[in-house]
């Protein structure tokens, strides 16, 4: 999700000789992490198409398998490049956060608007009259925990961390140690019944009770991977080593794939939930390794292909936007009662593929112009989205 806002600082420029890895140490934005989130929502998209349209018969096939694999490094990607970003904008004023300023409360009041958003989405109804009526079920619904909810309390975490930590490499050294210990403990706390302990809005954010599709664990382990990952980068770009960096990533990543892999037929297992799908450190393993491996190739296709599409990255910018027309555009429109019977709500790979290739276009091209004009009027954008926050409200009250 979008979580920062570009920086006063010289941008990457697509097709010239400065790169993500030679732009200077103080910038807060690297091309590669666009692309990354930008490719994210690319997939995430067509992910969306193939869960809503794909035919149940083909859902058996091997096929589907391996392209639910490839679906499942979205989510992981979106959450690592969160925290990169988030460490990196943290860095540029690291004294600000320590003390709580200005920079500080903006990144809260944006953490808060998705936060809002990311609730809105889970409303029944979209009425406050549901409310009153305290129909079954409704606050588990309403508190569920999706990406945005998760994303949002990672990086409020972070943020505790660096208070604690003080120091960007002591903050560094948490955050993977924090990886470590949320894979490891996944299994034994999904295992525990803390609905009955705590109030269920919390509960949501700690393990999923068939409810929750993104609980804290195991996804907080990819933001502070990412967090991590972002600070050993950005000390790479001020020793002018990042091509080392680079290299020790792409093996770390696929010495963690491979470990996961053959770590299935190590007879030992962690205490609690079982399930390698869900639980297991080692499925989270292989999947932050495939990440890594990404972000490698993404880089260097930068750095020596200078090939980074700027509508895509521009999409990576805008990801909240995205993300929240998407999912409006194929459930509520697409998918709709007036469009669904027309357009038919099954089809195979083909037309899943036609369909994702057209609400990918129109999505890049909105990120894209969405973009611009927040470039050209900023402030009454701040303030139509004031309007719109507005609205949301006053929508819910009165329905």
């Amino acid at each position: 999700m979008k979580v920062e806002q570009a920086a006063p600082l010289p941008q990457l420029s697509v097709g010239s000789p400065t790169s993500a890895a030679s732009v200077a140490a103080t910038a807060t934005r690297y091309g590669f992490v666009d692309l990354l989130r930008g490719w994210a929502l690319v997939v995430m998209i067509e992910t969306h198409i193939v869960n809503a349209y794909l035919r149940p018969e083909l859902r058996h096939e091997p096929f589907f398998f391996w392209l639910t694999f490839v679906n499942g490094l979205v989510a992981p990607s979106f959450l690592f490049a969160s925290g990169f970003s988030a460490f990196l904008q943290a860095s540029r004023n690291w004294q600000d956060s320590l003390r709580l300023g200005p920079a500080f409360w903006v990144r809260m009041r944006r953490l808060g608007f998705i936060l809002l958003v990311a609730y809105y989405t889970h409303l029944r109804g979209f009425k406050f009259s549901k409310y009153l009526e305290n129909e079954p079920g409704i606050w588990m619904e309403t508190f569920q925990v999706d990406i945005l909810q998760c994303i949002v309390a990672s990086l409020l975490a972070l943020h505790v961390l660096i208070l604690l930590m003080r120091t960007p490499e002591r903050f560094a050294l948490g955050a993977g140690l924090l990886t470590a210990a949320v894979m490891l403990a996944t299994p034994w706390v999904w295992a525990r019944d803390v609905a009955g302990r705590i109030p269920v809005a919390l509960a949501l954010w700690v393990s999923p009770h068939g409810v929750s599709y993104f609980p804290l664990f195991p996804w907080f382990s990819f933001v502070a991977a990412g967090a991590a990952g972002a600070h050993l980068f950005r000390r790479a770009v001020q020793e002018r080593r990042e091509l080392d960096v680079v290299r020790r990533a792409a093996w770390l990543g696929a010495a963690m794939v491979v470990v996961g892999l053959l770590g299935r037929v190590v007879p030992v297992s962690l205490p609690g939930y079982r399930s390698f799908y869900t639980t297991s450190p080692l499925y989270v393993l292989i999947r932050l390794g495939c990440v890594l491996l990404i972000v490698v190739v993404l880089y260097l296709l930068e750095r020596f292909a200078h090939f980074a599409p700027p509508r895509v990255r521009a999409a990576g910018q805008e990801s909240l936007l995205v993300y929240g027309l998407h999912l409006w555009l194929i459930f509520a429109v697409l998918r709709g009662k007036h469009v669904g019977p027309i357009l038919g709500l099954e089809t195979g790979y083909l037309g899943c593929m036609a369909a994702s290739i057209a609400v990918i276009a129109v999505m890049i091209e909105l990120a894209r112009q969405w973009r611009l004009l927040k470039q050209k009027h900023p402030a009454g954008v701040r303030r139509g989205q004031a309007i719109v926050v507005a609205g949301m409200i006053v929508v819910f009250l009165l329905r």
